[in-house]
């Protein structure tokens, strides 16, 4: 499936544009999506694509659309084969977003009633007007972030990665199922395998898997890393650099508590220093003393 080309104008209804719940991004992608639509009504563009065209992650894109999701303006739908593997996703922005507590009825174009838990997303006629359909007789099945990728689906499941990730961190949700999906055709199952190994052998839990892997994976773009044994070579490069840094953050610290030894400069180095009179060490009774014992000395002289 080719990448969709936008059309020149994009839809932002009011209720998008002033919603304070959305984020700028996220009113912009809703726009987008609307400029990607096809006539009956809906985008097929993946989140490669998506992120490729504002220069952002696949994981942004995704958090992006589920928040536009939760808010009902967009509708997904997955659709499978008969092998249940998934063919394509479609994204239908919605023009009125559900709101469960209101059973008021909603008039679609062709005058039928229709109730408002039945989302209606905006499709483009012939002449490139704007209007409405009922989707929910379309009998597809609605899933959350399903995988879907450019090319054809292949069975992620039987994959060694999809295996190792299930072993240790359990059975990967639908956002993890694409995000291995995509990995595994960018890189190779061999690659995205060393990756798990790597992302486990540095503890990291399930909660964090897929956030750290796609750090691991963006470095592999930057860096070029095609095979394990390039994998291998930028990891020890990589811990080589850590135990320098390592190694001089404790040189720093071990300088930095070390007390300086301030030398004391002796008394009468110091400014207005006067030296003190030294007291005689003998006594009064001493000194007399002395005067008789020189005297007895003096007598045996003459």
């Amino acid at each position: 499936m080719q990448d969709q080309q936008p059309s020149y104008y994009s839809i932002l209804t009011a209720n998008v544009r002033y919603d304070k719940n959305l984020s700028d991004s996220e009113k912009i992608l809703y726009s987008e999506i609307t400029a990607l639509s096809v006539k009956a009504g809906y985008c097929f563009a993946t989140n490669s694509h998506l992120a490729k065209l504002y220069d952002i992650s696949k994981v942004t894109v995704s958090r992006r659309i589920n928040h536009l999701k939760e808010l009902g303006y967009l509708k997904v739908v997955v659709i499978r084969d008969e092998n249940q593997q998934i063919k394509r996703r479609e994204i239908y922005p919605i023009t009125d977003p559900i709101i469960k507590t209101d059973n008021t009825p909603i008039i679609n174009p062709a005058g039928e009633s229709i109730n408002k838990i039945d989302d209606t997303p905006i499709i483009r006629t012939d002449k490139g007007s704007i209007t409405s359909i009922n989707i929910t007789s379309i009998n597809k099945e609605v899933e959350e972030d399903a995988p879907q990728n450019n090319e054809s689906e292949s069975h992620v499941s039987e994959k060694k990665s999809f295996e190792l990730w299930q072993n240790n961190w359990g059975f990967p949700n639908a956002i993890a199922q694409q995000d291995l999906h995509e990995w595994i055709n960018d890189f190779g199952d061999e690659l995205v395998t060393h990756a798990i190994e790597y992302a486990l052998r540095s503890n990291v839990t399930a909660r964090g898997a897929d956030r750290y892997l796609w750090k691991v994976f963006d470095d592999y773009k930057k860096y070029k890393v095609t095979t394990v044994e390039q994998a291998l070579k930028k990891e020890e490069e990589h811990q080589q650099q850590s135990s320098r840094e390592y190694a001089a953050e404790k040189t720093r610290k071990k300088n930095y508590r070390q007390p300086v030894q301030k030398e004391k400069l002796p008394d009468w180095a110091e400014n207005g220093y006067v030296a003190e009179k030294k007291e005689s060490e003998m006594s009064d009774e001493g000194r007399e003393e002395l005067k008789k014992r020189l005297a007895t000395f003096k007598r045996k002289e003459i």
